[in-house]
C-alpha cells in the first residue's frame, strides 16, 4: 500500500512547484499524471522531420517584472529569453495599418471594463462606445479601431461576441519575453533535484475519497493510494466534468462532492479554444520585424447597432460556415521565430473558430486560413510561395486532459471561482485558473502551487 503526506495530480508547472516545495522541506510526495510527460500545457515539441523544437503550449515569460520562473531563469542563467517588443507590423486586409487607431482601442478597453449594468459581450461593448463617441471620431478611425480591437479574441481564443467585455483584457500587465530556449528548460530547472521515482506517469486519477485519516485516491486502472493531503492541478476544463460529465475520460469522481461554493460556479468558468500553428521553411522569406498583428476586414455591422446577441460560447462551425471562413475573418498573431529563436518558422496565434478548423485538419484548412496571410507579410502572390518544409497545429481542445488551452471569460463569468482557492479541508487546488496573480499564466500556476505547499506546511506546523 502506497501512502504519502501528498498526493500532487497533475504534474503541469503549479504541481511541480507544490511538489518541489514540500519535498524540500522533508515530506513525501507524489507527482500523478495522466500523461507519458510532465509539464501540462507547457511543451516543447520537437517534430521528427525538424532539427528544430517548438513551444506548443506556453511561450513567453509575461509580466516579468513579478513573475518568479523569470527571475528563477534570470538568477541562474540557464534559459534562454528574447524580449520581442522592439518591432511588430500591423497588417490588415489592405496591407499594413497607416491609420492612428491605438489610443482609441485602448479607450474602448476601459469603457468595456467600466460600463454599468449587466455584463455584455465585447463586440456589442465597442458599438456603444462607437456611438457614444462617434462625433470625437474620424471615418479611419471608426472603420479600423474595431479591427485592431479584436485582437483581444486572441488571449480569449473566441471571437468577440462570444466572450465577455467586462473581463476581455489579460489580468497582468508588464512586459514580455519569449522563451526562446523553450519551456522545457524551465521545467529541467524547476524539477531538479526532485526524486524521479515520485512522479508516476501514464497515471490517470479517477476517484479522491476523503477517509478518516486523509484520502484514498483510486486510478483508472484500479490501484488505490493514500495521502494525508491532495492538491489537484488539473485543469479547471476538466475539473468541471465531475459535474457536468463524470464518465468523461480524465473526469474524477470527489467522494463527498465538491462543495456548492465550488460546484455552482462551474457554470460561470470557462476554457477557450487558442490555437498555435507553425509553418517552417527551408528558408525565412518574410521580413525582419519580430512580430505581425494581423487583424481582420472591417465589421460594418458595429457602426449600425449598438446590440448583439452573445454567440454560444466556443461554438463551433457547421461545414457550410467552415466553407464561408476566409483569412482576414479574424485576427492572428504571427510571431517570427527567425528572430526570436533562429528558427526559420512562423508561429500563428488564432482564435476559435478558425483554430477548431485548423486543429481538425490544417492540411486542408492552412493554406486557404493562414496562407494568404503569409503572402500579405511576405509581399508575395500565395502561388508564388515556397512549400513549407513542415506544418502542424495544437490538439489541446481535443486533448482529454485538457480540453482547451487556457481559461477563458464568458458573458457573466467570475474571473476566479475563490471556492477552488478556499479548497476543502486537506484538498487543495492549484493552477493558471485557480489564482488572481498570473492568472492565466504559466507563472499564476507557479505561484498557486507554491501557495498550496505553503499551506500545508502551516497545517503540518512547519
Amino acid at each position: 500500500m502506497t501512502t504519502v503526506d501528498v498526493a500532487i495530480v497533475g504534474a503541469g508547472i503549479a504541481g511541480i512547484k507544490a511538489a518541489t516545495e514540500l519535498h524540500s522541506k522533508g515530506l513525501s510526495t507524489l507527482l500523478l499524471e495522466a500523461r507519458d510527460r510532465i509539464g501540462g500545457r507547457l511543451y516543447t515539441y520537437h517534430p521528427p522531420n525538424s532539427e528544430y523544437d517548438y513551444d506548443i503550449g506556453a511561450c513567453w515569460f509575461h509580466a516579468t517584472v513579478s513573475n518568479p520562473l523569470f527571475h528563477n531563469a534570470l538568477q541562474k542563467k540557464n534559459v534562454e529569453y528574447f524580449f520581442d517588443e522592439n518591432s511588430a507590423a500591423v497588417i490588415g486586409p489592405e496591407g499594413p495599418l497607416t491609420a492612428n487607431v491605438g489610443p482609441i482601442v485602448e479607450e474602448i478597453k476601459l469603457y468595456a471594463q467600466s460600463r454599468p449594468g449587466e455584463d455584455v459581450n465585447l463586440k456589442t461593448a465597442c458599438a456603444e462606445y462607437l456611438t457614444k463617441m462617434g462625433p470625437t471620431l474620424s471615418d479611419e478611425q471608426k472603420k479600423w479601431a474595431p479591427s485592431l480591437l479584436r485582437l483581444a479574441e486572441i488571449p480569449n481564443g473566441m471571437q468577440w461576441d462570444m466572450f465577455s467585455a467586462r473581463l476581455a483584457n489579460p489580468p497582468y500587465v508588464g512586459r514580455d519575453a519569449f522563451v526562446s530556449g523553450g519551456y522545457k528548460r524551465v521545467l529541467e530547472s524547476e524539477i531538479e533535484g526532485y526524486p524521479s521515482e515520485s512522479i508516476w506517469t501514464e497515471t490517470v486519477v479517477k476517484k479522491i475519497e476523503q477517509t478518516d485519516s486523509g484520502y484514498k485516491i483510486t486510478t483508472e486502472d484500479g490501484d488505490a493510494l493514500y495521502s494525508k493531503f491532495v492538491i489537484v492541478t488539473i485543469p479547471q476544463s476538466v475539473l468541471k466534468l465531475s459535474v457536468e460529465n463524470p464518465n468523461a475520460k480524465g473526469a474524477i469522481t470527489f467522494v463527498p462532492d465538491l462543495p456548492k461554493s465550488i460546484t455552482d460556479n462551474f457554470s460561470k468558468t470557462h476554457f477557450c479554444a487558442l490555437g498555435k500553428v507553425i509553418y517552417e521553411y527551408d528558408e525565412d522569406f518574410w521580413p525582419a520585424t519580430e512580430k505581425f498583428v494581423v487583424i481582420p476586414k472591417p465589421d460594418e455591422s458595429v457602426s449600425t447597432s449598438t446590440s448583439f446577441p452573445t454567440s454560444e460560447y466556443n461554438k463551433k462551425l457547421t461545414e457550410e460556415e467552415a466553407d464561408k471562413l476566409e483569412a482576414f475573418d479574424f485576427p492572428v498573431l504571427a510571431v517570427n521565430l527567425k528572430i526570436v529563436k533562429n528558427a526559420p518558422a512562423l508561429m500563428f496565434l488564432v482564435p476559435a473558430p478558425a483554430s477548431h478548423l485548423l486543429e481538425e485538419n490544417v492540411e486542408k484548412y492552412g493554406p486557404k486560413l493562414l496562407e494568404p496571410i503569409i503572402a500579405k507579410l511576405s509581399g508575395r502572390k500565395q502561388t508564388e510561395l515556397p512549400k513549407p518544409k513542415l506544418v502542424f497545429s495544437t490538439n489541446w481542445s481535443s486533448d482529454p486532459f485538457s480540453r482547451g488551452s487556457v481559461s477563458g471569460n464568458a458573458v457573466g463569468d467570475v474571473l476566479v471561482n475563490e471556492g477552488l482557492i478556499e479548497g476543502v479541508k486537506g484538498l487543495r487546488f492549484a493552477g493558471e485558473a485557480y489564482c488572481y496573480e498570473g492568472h492565466t499564466g504559466a507563472h499564476g500556476a507557479y505561484i498557486s502551487g507554491k501557495r498550496e505547499a505553503d499551506f500545508i506546511l502551516k497545517q503540518l506546523g512547519y
